[in-house]
Formats: structure tokens, C-alpha cells, sequence
């Protein structure tokens, strides 16, 4: 298993996104924008995706041994600055997305709207990940459309201010039956854990992707097996610049609504044919 591609690029001041390695595993975490106050120097979001993947680096065991231990020593970090917030939409947390190789087998592990694409010797695609949390965002998407369209043209920042009550309201369905799972401070996230358990022989390689990256073949159309091709040949910084110039030519979301000009954009290529380690 080698990572033979890969790139963040931050949407706004600080990159919320994150990539890591150990000696079997590569992931990546995608914080979700906090909707509250920050009690340190960098948003809540990019202070846990840091202290969640240094401390992957160096756990062992399952992938749900890892998580658990290091939940129960990053909250504990946190409960230092003060008591994690009663209200669910102040908790900091971030989609996951995890690739271990063992031997001739494969573990992908998903939290969230981070997702993996398998793809098959034969070119078959399998996607992990997404689900309920992607369409809640669809649900939010529509009433963020309902707002401008009745109150006229409006930049995306301005939007928000209609916008955010609506995503307090999901953000408070985290980590519920009723709602989404997503990585987070409170252990019972690990409810939501999807586990893929595979064989080595059955992919060739497996693309893990935020939505901010994800965008440019699930929004901005273009198509999958060309932006896997420009991948393979090293092209992710031109790929995130075509991202980019789709964006600045529709700052408010006219043509592609979403919930800001510009998210974070990230992606990880990984060749199984290498047999080399992360």
C-alpha cells in the first residue's frame, strides 16, 4: 500500500482538513466548520482534527480500539480549557475516513461524509461513506436556495445568517439514532464506524476525498475517470485549481449552491498494486 497522490487546500483562513500516516494506515478528517465560539487560537474544528490524527499516529489495535483511546485522550485534552459544550451543534467534530492494510487484507473505515472510492482491477467503482449526513446537507442546501430566492440575491455570507439556525437544528441530530454519525468527543459516535473488510486483490487503488474535493465530480461535473487519470499522472494541484476557478465564477452559489464560496479540498491516492507500506 502506497500514497502515490495527495493534497489539501484550504477554503478559508485555516484548513479544517487533514491527512496522516502510521506504519499501516493513512487517513483523512474533514472538521466540521464550528458553529459556536472557539476556546483556543485556531477554530475548534482544526484543533481536533490535529490532536485526533497525532494521536493516531501511535495508537494500536483495531481501528475501534484506536478511536476509542484516542476519544477518551483528546476529551480529555479538551476538558482542560473547560467542560465540553451541553449543546451538540458547539461540539467539535469531523468525518473520517481510515485505510489499514493487514497482510492480504484491507480494513476502510468511514465516519461522516468522507469517502473512499475503490476501484476494482477490472475499472468497477465501489464508493464508502457519505449517506444520511449528505443528504441532511441536501435538505439544508434547499432551504439555503428557499431564502435566496425569496429575499433576492445575496452573497453566501450573508446567507448564512438565515442559514445557521437550520444547521444548529442538524448539528443537535449528531451522533443520534435519528440523525448522523460523525466523529466527535462523545465514544458513542463509534456506533456510526463503517467497516469495510476486504481483500487486497479486489482494488487497485482507493481515492479518499473530502466533500470540498469530491465537489468537482459530484457537483461541478467533471467527469470521475478523467479527474482519477489527472491523479495518476500528479495532476491534484491542477485538478484543485479547475476546482477552484468553478468556484470564483460563482461566488454565491447561483449555479452550485452550497454553504460557502470555497471549503477546504482534499484527497488521498493509494496504489495497492505497490505492496509498500504508507
Amino acid at each position: 500500500m502506497k500514497v502515490i497522490a495527495q493534497g489539501s487546500d484550504r477554503g478559508s483562513p485555516q484548513n479544517e482538513d487533514m491527512i496522516g500516516h502510521s506504519a499501516d494506515a493513512v487517513w483523512l478528517l474533514d472538521g466540521a466548520t464550528s458553529l459556536g465560539p472557539s476556546r483556543f487560537d485556531v477554530s475548534e474544528a482544526r484543533w481536533l482534527v490535529e490532536k485526533v490524527s497525532a494521536a493516531l499516529e501511535t495508537a494500536s489495535g483495531t481501528i475501534e480500539d484506536r478511536l476509542r483511546s484516542v476519544i477518551a485522550a483528546v476529551r480529555a485534552e479538551y476538558e482542560t480549557f473547560g467542560p465540553v459544550a451541553a449543546e451538540a451543534y458547539a461540539m467539535p467534530s469531523a468525518g473520517l475516513c481510515w485505510v489499514r492494510q493487514d497482510g492480504d487484507r484491507l480494513e476502510i473505515a468511514t465516519l461522516g461524509d468522507v469517502k473512499a472510492w475503490l476501484i476494482a482491477p477490472d475499472g468497477v467503482r465501489r464508493v464508502l461513506g457519505g449517506g444520511v449526513l449528505e443528504a441532511l446537507d441536501a435538505q439544508s442546501l434547499e432551504v439555503l436556495q428557499h431564502v435566496q430566492a425569496e429575499r433576492g440575491p445575496m452573497d453566501l455570507k450573508t446567507a448564512r445568517v438565515w442559514l445557521d439556525p437550520v444547521l444548529r437544528d442538524k448539528r443537535a441530530l449528531m451522533n443520534t439514532e435519528a440523525g448522523y454519525w460523525v466523529l466527535s468527543l462523545d465514544p458513542a459516535c463509534l456506533k456510526g464506524l463503517e467497516i469495510t473488510r476486504i481483500s487486497v486483490a479486489e482494488v487497485t487503488h482507493i481515492l479518499m476525498a473530502t466533500d470540498g474535493f469530491y465537489d468537482l465530480w459530484k457537483t461541478y461535473g467533471v467527469p470521475f475517470d478523467e479527474v482519477f487519470s489527472d491523479l495518476l499522472v500528479g495532476e491534484g494541484a491542477v485538478l484543485t485549481e479547475r476546482l477552484r476557478a468553478i468556484e470564483r465564477a460563482d461566488p454565491d452559489g447561483v449555479t452550485y449552491p452550497r454553504f460557502k464560496t470555497h471549503d477546504d479540498a482534499s484527497f488521498v491516492l493509494i496504489d495497492l498494486d505497490s505492496g509498500a507500506n504508507p
